[in-house]
């Protein structure tokens, strides 16, 4: 049995994917996620500031306090 996948959903940041994981659109087709710096952990936008939806780009970095 593999181990478990876990989501980290990060403080004004992005959700942690640590697994493997399959991700597609709404037509049901595959997206590659974009190479990772981390092995096996894919970060999914939590802000809606990304340009690469569904993926986090580090756009939620840019948000000032107000």
């Amino acid at each position: 049995m593999s181990a478990p996948v876990t989501i980290i959903a990060k403080s004004r940041g992005p959700y942690l994917i640590h697994g493997p994981i399959d991700i597609r659109d709404q037509d049901g087709n595959p997206i590659d996620p974009p190479a990772a710096k981390t092995p096996g952990v894919t970060k999914l936008c939590g802000c809606g500031q990304s340009r690469t939806k569904p993926f986090c780009d580090g756009s939620h970095k840019n948000e000032t306090a107000g």
